[in-house]
């Protein structure tokens, strides 16, 4: 004999269960420091803040980067972050933004592109792995270049 199955008590229990992974998830994601993003307005397990953790942006528009160089789309994204990024946060956000490329492997340009970058003072590696604008620390090497220049001068 065949059950009929009552799809609307599966469908609270899967949103139950769904709920409860959501809240596990966050905790985990919380205790790593990482973006947590609420899916439904569920309380919290004890303990933890009922305010998740969100990080501008949540996402980025399809074509924010089409048709820019990678310099032009690297300084677009953290103009957009407003924080410290790393080469490979930067490089899924221009993936995610629809930069045009023709890499096989696009953090390969990235990486490269960000030392260049440093190199001109358009960008500073902030700590390890995190790359930010030079205008943002204007105290770092911009503005001891700039001193040692007019110092010559």
């Amino acid at each position: 004999m065949v059950e009929e199955v009552d799809y609307e008590q599966l469908l609270q229990s899967l949103l139950a269960e769904r709920g409860d992974l959501d809240r596990m998830i966050s905790w985990v994601q919380k205790r790593l420091g990482r973006a947590v993003e609420a899916l439904e307005p569920n309380a919290p397990p004890s303990g933890v803040s009922a305010a998740p953790i969100v990080r501008f942006p949540r996402t980025l528009a399809p074509d924010v980067f089409f048709r820019m160089t990678v310099p032009q789309a690297i300084k677009t994204y953290l103009n957009i972050a407003k924080r410290p990024k790393s080469a490979k946060d930067i490089t899924a956000a221009l993936a995610a933004g629809g930069l045009t490329h023709q890499a096989k492997n696009l953090y390969a340009t990235v990486y490269p592109t960000l030392l260049r970058m440093e190199g001109n003072n358009e960008v500073v590696r902030v700590s390890k792995g995190e790359w930010g604008l030079t205008e943002w620390y204007p105290s770092g090497r911009k503005a001891s270049q700039e001193q040692k220049t007019e110092s010559e001068g």
